[in-house]
């Protein structure tokens, strides 16, 4: 049998050219918008989501986007597939606490338990944070390394990835980040971004300001308390001009850290809604 085979879900940032290369399997999530399943593929950007839930609203509905894994049977055909290659794989999603995807992930494996041997893994994190743990697996896969091994890289990493993002949308991060609808209506009335970071896969809201300069500047202050940075990703709705600033501060900062702009995943974008801007870091661990 061959190497070790890599699994993830459509919320990971990863580049064409990574996923080529290593061979990655990608398995869609589902958005639910306006009444319609759509797979999250790179052809549903999260501008074609929010249009939708702006169609839905005009038609009287008010729910909001919810993020749907993919079916077991569908994950059962992936994990089957690629068992005819290797009979090892690293599974790697979503936050749990965001997706069902590494739920429904490990029923599949549960149900192969025998004839495969296969690796489920809570990220904890998301976009880019998962991109970079689904590619250190994947490297170790091609460099030789066991299921186990590799179990053992990712599970190193976790602790090193860091997520704070600030949001406008307060209504989508009263079911999201448990805001209340008080604060909600409040903050929307006052112009409030709320700041927000992941602790343990959850979305924690953190404290709240009121102009995109103070977004900047937090979101800087955020990244330089770190000693080794390694690696830094930006991802953006609507902030253009603020990304930018927040860019070039880091460019100077880092001047010798890869820092990437990201895409605002769908699966990612209907907890946080329009609007937004935040930072993922990886810290070295040396």
């Amino acid at each position: 049998m061959g190497k070790v085979r890599i699994v993830t879900d459509s919320n990971a940032y990863l580049s064409p050219d990574v996923l080529e290369k290593y061979q990655i399997e990608v398995i869609p999530h589902r958005i639910k918008v306006g009444g319609a399943l759509v797979e999250e593929d790179s052809s549903f950007t999260a501008d074609q989501l929010f249009r939708r839930l702006q169609e839905a609203q005009a038609r009287g509905s008010n729910r909001l986007p919810d993020v749907h894994p993919a079916d077991v049977n569908t994950i059962l055909d992936v994990y089957q597939r690629l068992g005819r290659e290797s009979e090892q794989i690293v599974s790697l999603h979503m936050s749990s606490a965001l997706s069902g995807m590494w739920q429904q992930a490990r029923r599949a494996a549960e149900m192969l338990k025998g004839r495969y041997s296969i690796r489920v893994i809570d990220s904890l994190s998301t976009s880019f944070g998962l991109g970079l743990l689904v590619e250190q697996a994947a490297r170790a896969a091609e460099a030789g390394a066991s299921i186990h091994e590799i179990a053992r890289v990712v599970n190193g990493a976790i602790p090193h990835l860091y997520v704070t993002i600030f949001a406008e949308s307060l209504h989508f991060l009263e079911r999201s980040a448990r805001l209340g609808p008080s604060q909600s209506v409040l903050g929307t009335m006052l112009g409030i971004k709320a700041m927000l970071m992941m602790e343990e896969g959850r979305l924690i809201p953190l404290e709240k300001v009121q102009t995109r300069e103070e977004v900047v500047d937090k979101l800087y202050e955020f990244v330089a308390e770190f000693a080794h940075v390694e690696r830094v990703g930006v991802l953006q709705h609507n902030y253009e001009a603020p990304q930018e600033a927040l860019l070039e501060r880091l460019q100077e900062l880092l001047p010798k850290v890869t820092i990437s702009r990201l895409t605002y995943p769908p699966s990612l974008a209907s907890y946080l809604g329009p609007n937004m801007i935040g930072v993922i870091v990886y810290e070295g661990t040396f």
